[in-house]
């Protein structure tokens, strides 16, 4: 993810090269939108900070939450869909409905019309329904706060831990037929973690040169 980060923006830069005239604004605001959150995460990691280090920190998310919006259509959940369906079902039905009182000469205005209010529908639902107001996202508030209590960021990586999860249980996962998975976990690992033990008394036994009747941490 460290590696994707730095090269993020100069691939969604090159993703539209030439804008029309209507996609020059957007496109801008997500481009200032993704380098302010690429910032973050890189300034965040460093392994010292100064006053200045956390108050570009604390800028580059301030501008991130400005320019954030560009994706809220990205953030349509299934209840969002829904309703967004619902309401599209009951602007056909009303549309229907109006077309057979229209008459023929204003059937052509009132088709346009028709169209317009049908495209700008989720252009209103999008902001009312979507939000970026989720666990991670209000995390970040905190990442300046806690750099000066505790210090660095990157202690508290997550990467040993999800090098665990991975030898522990989806390792596991793989050689056991699902039938009582709690259990053979435990029971592998537990065997897996024994054997190691041993290793490990085994080797400081061979490298301290002791003899078969030295008895190394109760083996």
């Amino acid at each position: 993810m460290r590696n994707l980060g730095r090269c993020l923006l100069g691939v969604l830069a090159v993703a539209l090269p030439q804008p029309d005239s209507r996609q020059v604004i957007p496109f801008k605001h997500a481009l200032d939108c993704v380098r302010a959150l690429v910032d973050f995460t890189m300034m965040a990691q460093y392994r010292s900070h100064t006053p200045e280090t956390i108050a570009y920190l604390e800028e580059y998310l301030d501008w991130f939450h400005r320019m954030k919006d560009i994706f809220l259509e990205f953030r349509v959940t299934k209840r969002t869909r829904a309703k967004f369906d619902k309401e599209q079902k009951e602007l056909r039905y009303q549309q229907a409905q109006s077309k057979m009182r229209v008459a023929p000469s204003k059937r052509r205005r009132r088709l346009k019309d028709n169209r317009d209010e049908k495209n700008e529908l989720p252009m209103h639902m999008i902001p009312r329904e979507s939000h970026f107001n989720f666990h991670k996202m209000h995390l970040l508030s905190h990442c300046s706060d806690h750099i000066r209590q505790f210090g660095n960021i990157p202690i508290y990586s997550t990467e040993f831990g999800e090098l665990a999860h991975t030898e522990q249980i989806k390792d596991g996962c793989r050689r056991f037929n699902m039938n009582d998975v709690e259990r053979q976990l435990i029971h592998s690992y537990g065997r897996q973690h024994a054997i190691r033990l041993r290793l490990l008394n085994l080797s400081s036994f061979r490298r301290r040169g002791g003899n078969r009747g030295d008895n190394v941490l109760g083996y």
